[in-house]
């Protein structure tokens, strides 16, 4: 299944960057990251995949229900274990589902609002998020961390390297 295994590449991206880095580096907050850590832009994405697995389960998605794990974003090997841990219950999951995707815009208090979903949706939605994540972790990287070595296609959305890769067999 494409989305699986999309997946599964962008999780062996992030893992591949995250074991190149030193445990400082994946920690240190960096100026180009607003004083954000590349650990906390990981954690993010593993935080996002994760309620979307636990909402397989539940029927009920909520990405608001982010834990903000500290141990996650400062301790990369954690992250690393993570991250496989959920390549192996993302490949689980045999067929999609109906899920419910609970949001709340109201900063004020606590009014989620109901939005049917399905598994297979947000599987693409977090695809494409960290995605978004992933091109400022190479902006980091590239700023200061010059020493590691990116993944081709790492952070670019996959409708951009197509479109590319065409523009470039139509000349």
């Amino acid at each position: 299944m494409q989305l699986k295994e999309v997946s599964a590449r962008i999780l062996d991206q992030i893992i591949q960057v995250t074991k190149q880095l030193e445990d400082q580096a994946f920690r240190q907050p960096l100026k180009v990251l607003s004083d954000n850590t590349i650990g906390k832009h990981i954690r993010h994405i593993i935080e996002f995949y994760d309620l979307m697995i636990l909402g397989i389960n539940s029927g009920e998605v909520n990405y608001d229900q982010r834990s903000h794990d500290r141990v996650i974003e400062e301790n990369r090997l954690l992250a690393i274990e993570k991250m496989n841990s959920l390549k192996i219950e993302i490949e689980k999951i045999s067929a999609d589902s109906t899920l419910t995707l609970k949001a709340n815009y109201n900063s004020n208090k606590d009014e989620p609002f109901n939005i049917v979903t399905s598994y297979y949706r947000e599987l693409q939605y977090n695809i494409e998020h960290a995605i978004h994540h992933m091109a400022i972790i190479k902006i980091a990287i590239k700023s200061e961390f010059s020493s590691v070595q990116i993944p081709e296609g790492f952070g670019i959305a996959y409708s951009t390297i197509k479109y590319e890769k065409d523009k470039t067999c139509a000349q």
